[in-house]
């Protein structure tokens, strides 16, 4: 009799932890569950006043090549780099010259008739018709390079490995390095929470470096001297959201600043002191997009921007009054 409760009462025990777990399941099916508190709502984000829109997409150009890796305007013409390759294509998209690289890149920029290409041990320097001309070790583990800015001979690269910025001669003279801290004893400078870490000159040969973490545009001397900064902290179109951004910039010739950002995918202009000026391209633009364009400027102000998740170059011209 004794042993029959125990069977009856541990038969009772199982059917109710059945019956626990079933509702349990059922209460955290996606259809049912609460919405998330912490959701800070970025679809309201995605949707932006057509007023705002000062560019029109005209062209994209698709290449065959899938793994792409950076672009940058020179030469009038386009080129870009990706696994084991850098190419010259026209702004109409013709395909002008192919070189293959016997390791992967991970940033290019160009001055004047010189192609600057970094890789994780090293940087070269090409000449116009893709042959190498020079090249300089990268000294140290965890360097990488995810950005570069050249003027004259004095070549800047932006170290996400390591957080900070490198300047050499092109002769591959390391001149200096700085971190973004102003003064010794500071916690922290450069911010940078993912391989995102740009820089770029200005027309009038002012180097402004993007401090992510931070939402900044930082600008400094050529010794590494903060001279100033803006920031704009805001899911909002007018700022930069997310752990980091913006995680890509151009620079426009009347040095307006060309931003992309990335998750909340969008590329826009600000003025030289922050201010939105303009919206080239809403996340609309970017349906099911995470990664943030590379960017790249012609001479008269055209806007190419490598779109990594649809695997094309997109062509934004700004629309005339």
């Amino acid at each position: 009799m004794k042993n029959k409760g125990i069977i009856l009462f541990l038969t009772l025990l199982a059917a109710a932890i059945v019956v626990i777990i079933l509702l349990d399941l059922r209460s955290n099916r996606t259809d049912l569950r609460p919405d998330n508190p912490y959701d800070i709502g970025l679809d309201q984000y995605s949707q932006v006043d057509s007023a705002l829109i000062g560019y029109r997409e005209v062209l994209n150009l698709s290449l065959n090549e899938k793994d792409k890796k950076g672009i940058a305007f020179g030469m009038n013409r386009l080129w870009v780099i990706g696994v084991n390759f850098i190419q010259a294509v026209s702004t109409e998209g013709a395909m002008l010259l192919k070189k293959e690289l016997d390791k992967t890149p991970t940033s290019i920029t160009i001055f004047k008739s010189d192609i600057y290409i970094s890789f994780n041990d090293e940087i070269r320097r090409y000449a116009e018709d893709g042959s190498q001309l020079f090249s300089w070790p990268l000294q140290g583990d965890s360097i990488l390079i995810t950005g570069m800015a050249a003027n004259d001979s004095i070549l800047y690269t932006a170290d996400a490995g390591k957080r900070r910025v490198l300047k050499f001669r092109t002769d591959g003279t390391l001149l200096a390095t700085f971190d973004g801290k102003r003064e010794t004893g500071d916690l922290h400078g450069f911010i940078i929470p993912s391989p995102y870490f740009d820089l770029a000159f200005t027309p009038d040969g002012e180097l402004w470096v993007v401090n992510p973490g931070k939402h900044a545009l930082e600008n400094y001397t050529p010794e590494g001297r903060l001279r100033g900064y803006w920031n704009r902290t805001s899911a909002g179109i007018d700022g930069f959201s997310g752990c980091c951004g913006p995680a890509q910039i151009a620079v426009l010739p009347d040095g307006s600043f060309v931003t992309a950002e990335k998750g909340l995918v969008r590329i826009k202009v600000h003025q030289p002191n922050g201010d939105l000026s303009t919206v080239v391209a809403p996340p609309s633009k970017f349906p099911g997009g995470t990664h943030a364009p590379d960017l790249a400027v012609g001479d008269n102000g055209v806007i190419y921007a490598l779109d990594f998740d649809q695997k094309i170059i997109r062509v934004f011209e700004k629309i005339k009054p």
